[in-house]
């Protein structure tokens, strides 16, 4: 049976995706479920991708193992992982994309103040999970790549900030503009799940670093 297979996320969340299904094609009502149900999240869920699959529960159930060692809790659908690589999977299960289609559902049915608190929470997230190239072993001089555009390069010219076509930015705000500039609607993004280094995507690099430094 055709399901939507989608891809949640939420500003008071930045480093977790939620990987869920629904039978309905409108994912709104889901997003509204969630956030109604969920009395102690204090920003609504937002979709950033969705496709329709053959199959919804083979597809579900292969992703969460295919991204088990992220899962962050083996009864919840909240995970670690990147959003790209779970999007790049996807879309060899998909009958159908409807990327361009969620963003607008998103943007129509969001209430200003929801839009507002959702900035507000952005600005404070993105703060919080600002790093330091050095605590990640990552040398002023390096390149970094974009991941959904490997011709997209930077290069670490501090210690919190790259260059990009002469311009300097913060991680985030780089990703960000990325993001702006292929249509998503967005206002805040975390830049560490969105550039890589020798290969290796800078948040999966930080939790590795962290692990190993904690033994």
């Amino acid at each position: 049976m055709a399901e939507v297979i989608y891809i949640f996320t939420n500003e008071a969340m930045p480093d977790l995706i939620k990987i869920g299904k629904t039978s309905r094609d409108d994912i709104q009502q889901r997003l509204d479920e969630l956030y109604n149900s969920h009395t102690g999240v204090p920003l609504p869920f937002t979709c950033l991708y969705k496709v329709v699959v053959e199959d919804g529960d083979k597809v579900e159930k292969a992703l969460h193992a295919a991204f088990d060692c992220d899962r962050i809790n083996p009864r919840r659908e909240f995970f670690t992982t990147a959003p790209h690589r779970v999007i790049a999977l996807l879309k060899a299960f998909a009958l159908s994309d409807h990327d361009a289609v969620v963003q607008e559902e998103v943007a129509s049915s969001t209430s200003p103040e929801e839009m507002l608190a959702v900035a507000r929470a952005a600005r404070e997230n993105v703060r919080r999970s600002n790093f330091r190239f050095s605590e990640i072993d990552i040398p002023i001089g390096a390149e970094l790549v974009y991941v959904d555009d490997e011709t997209k390069k930077c290069t670490v010219v501090e210690d919190r900030k790259v260059e990009y076509e002469g311009e300097h930015y913060f991680l985030s705000s780089l990703a960000l503009k990325f993001r702006l500039d292929a249509g998503y609607k967005t206002v805040a993004v975390n830049g560490a799940m969105y550039f890589l280094y020798e290969g290796e995507l800078l948040n999966e690099r930080r939790y590795r670093i962290e692990s190993e430094a904690e033994g």
